[in-house]
């Protein structure tokens, strides 16, 4: 079996279906080239799949159903990938919102390169209450629409149906999703 080939499979039972072009493409540009699967190559491919759009890593198989977004209140099938284009906190009102990001950015004061002090790490029961934060911004949480698009390009809103700790306003965009039954 090819190095490529053993690739694809190890990814595919993780359910994320990689082209073959992709991971090819990806093994050409390590240096030196690799004789094995290591766990390094596994990582240099992971690192690779997870900063390129995935246009140009999945397959037809972890698109998104056709017609999907003509469906309303339908569950995703899976294995499915997408990656996160845009993230609304629908239970927090967007005025609210621009507040708290506005007031975030003017107690932020300069930006740039600057040494900032760490606060010593707490008990358990007073991290608790950090959680909420992103960059020093208290958003909040509760159920979070989020736009997603798939490797073929389609967009479909989806909704939380449950609190996923992950998944927040300030979340890093273009962040890749699995669906998987």
């Amino acid at each position: 079996m090819t190095l490529c080939a053993e690739a694809v499979r190890h990814f595919a039972s993780k359910q994320i279906s990689l082209s073959e072009a992709f991971i090819a493409s990806t093994l050409s540009r390590i240096q030196p080239p690799p004789r094995a699967l290591t766990p390094t190559v596994i990582g240099k491919l992971h690192s690779s799949f997870l900063d390129s759009p995935l246009q140009q890593t999945c397959t037809h198989n972890s698109y998104l159903p056709d017609q999907l977004n003509a469906k309303h209140g339908t569950s995703i099938p899976g294995p499915s990938l997408v990656q996160v284009i845009h993230v609304e906190d629908v239970g927090t009102g967007r005025l609210a919102q621009l507040e708290a990001m506005d007031k975030a950015l003017s107690d932020a004061g300069p930006q740039g390169r600057r040494v900032v002090g760490l606060p010593p790490i707490e008990d358990d029961e007073n991290t608790e209450a950090g959680r909420d934060t992103v960059e020093g911004l208290n958003v909040g949480k509760s159920i979070c629409k989020l736009l997603l698009e798939d490797g073929r390009g389609e967009r479909v809103y989806g909704m939380e149906v449950k609190a996923i700790e992950e998944v927040r306003v300030g979340m890093p965009l273009g962040c890749k999703v699995g669906f998987s039954y």
